[in-house]
């Protein structure tokens, strides 16, 4: 049964940071500024740019920028007239940061794109964790699995897909808009109103079941293409363990 419920300093030599004129100046004016409901310390005009910068990257891409990439968006050609704008920030309550990673810089009071999250390295059953450095990535984004301008979820409820490994309290995530393309999955209603997981055949997007064996009707309306499937940690509960009566008491 399922039920509807509907970084890390950038080495000096990318940049050009002995020359004078490329070092950092100071603002003179400070001034307070808003974000949401919440008045920010006194930033210059350029903390204020940059804090804007990484805060519109973080919350739309999921990241925060590099130094270089900060660098090169403001114009600054030292890494360390950035880092110096960075350490302003952190001291004044607004971003963190994490050591020895390139892009781990956080805004400290909005809410983080978890779409995106920092990988820690890839673990394989009996054998040591693998860091994430040997495979080049940093961060892994599941921003696919939620594109769409009309996306929904069913809370899945019993047994009854777990020959697809979709079980009992798992989510799965419906795309309303995208197209049933040959080999992908969908969500629909068949002729009991029941909800039953089809994948679209070759040719003629016909649905056809995708447990093999499974009730056989006719599809009447189809809910969305399945664009993943969200799953909570759940810890069993530990089973209640009645405690045996005393001696001859009945």
């Amino acid at each position: 049964m399922i039920r509807a419920i509907a970084e890390a300093p950038v080495s000096g030599r990318d940049f050009e940071s002995t020359r004078p004129e490329n070092r950092l100046r100071p603002e003179k004016h400070e001034r307070s500024f808003m974000v949401g409901n919440n008045k920010k310390p006194s930033l210059t005009k350029r903390q204020r740019e940059i804090y804007e910068f990484l805060r519109e990257k973080i919350i739309n891409r999921g990241y925060g920028p590099t130094v270089r990439e900060i660098g090169l968006h403001f114009n600054i050609r030292s890494p360390n007239g950035v880092m110096c704008h960075l350490k302003a920030l952190e001291r004044k309550g607004l971003i963190s940061r994490e050591q020895n990673m390139s892009r781990a810089i956080q805004l400290s009071d909005a809410p983080q794109n978890r779409l995106s999250v920092p990988l820690m390295g890839t673990a394989v059953s009996g054998r040591p964790v693998q860091p994430s450095v040997s495979s080049g990535e940093e961060h892994v984004s599941f921003n696919s699995v939620f594109e769409g301008n009309d996306i929904c979820c069913l809370r899945v409820e019993g047994h009854g897909f777990n020959a697809l490994n979709i079980s009992d309290g798992d989510f799965l995530v419906l795309n309303r808009e995208a197209p049933m393309q040959p080999g992908s999955m969908v969500a629909a209603l068949d002729d009991r109103h029941c909800v039953v997981i089809c994948t679209v055949q070759d040719g003629n997007s016909h649905l056809i079941p995708a447990i093999p064996g499974s009730y056989s009707s006719v599809t009447r309306q189809v809910l969305g293409v399945i664009s993943g499937v969200v799953r909570k940690f759940r810890v069993a509960p530990k089973p209640v363990i009645e405690p045996n009566p005393p001696i001859g008491v009945q």
